[in-house]
């Protein structure tokens, strides 16, 4: 396999990555390109190695640049401004990835609690059965709601404490349907 084509897949998943969030496919590539690229890129560079035009990769670098995924540069007596990622993988999964998961655990509570209030009061068996159900649910968006707190934080002791727990519970739960 070439570098070029190793490059490419990586593009690729960053442009599906975009995709997957609602986000224009060319942040994915542009932030993938620069990503793996050592020195800053022009304007035009980048428009060349993703084959869309000058416009579209002038605001994708600017939204980029906004969300401090790019950040740009002016090399002194050029008058040219050049790109180059955060080349930090974390903040890529805390824009794309994180940040909308936020959003959803955010609007399910704010819906969830909505419900709650509007069954107040009421206490027929129907409505009791129900508010137990969102009362359930609502535990389980605050332990998701902490989850992705500790994903987007990227803190990388927490994150290993964490995968040791799930691992020696995942052991636990092993040795008791064997048993």
């Amino acid at each position: 396999m070439s570098v070029r084509e190793a490059k490419r897949i990586m593009m690729e998943h960053f442009a599906r990555t975009s995709r997957k969030f609602g986000l224009s496919e060319l942040y994915g590539y542009i932030y993938g390109l620069l990503f793996f690229e050592d020195e800053p890129m022009s304007l035009r560079e980048i428009a060349e190695r993703t084959g869309y035009s000058l416009s579209h990769v002038s605001s994708a670098l600017k939204f980029l640049e906004s969300i401090g995924l790019v950040t740009r540069i002016k090399k002194p007596g050029d008058r040219k401004a050049y790109y180059t990622s955060t080349k930090n993988i974390q903040e890529w999964r805390r824009e794309a990835y994180y940040r909308k998961i936020e959003e959803d655990v955010k609007e399910m509570r704010e819906s969830l609690l909505k419900a709650l209030a509007e069954l107040e009061g009421d206490e027929s068996e129907e409505a009791m059965k129900l508010k137990k159900r969102i009362r359930a649910v609502l535990q389980k968006n605050i332990i998701a709601e902490k989850i992705v707190k500790i994903l987007s934080e990227g803190d990388d002791e927490l994150l290993e404490t964490l995968i040791e727990c799930l691992k020696n519970r995942s052991k636990k739960w092993a040795q008791k349907s064997s048993e």
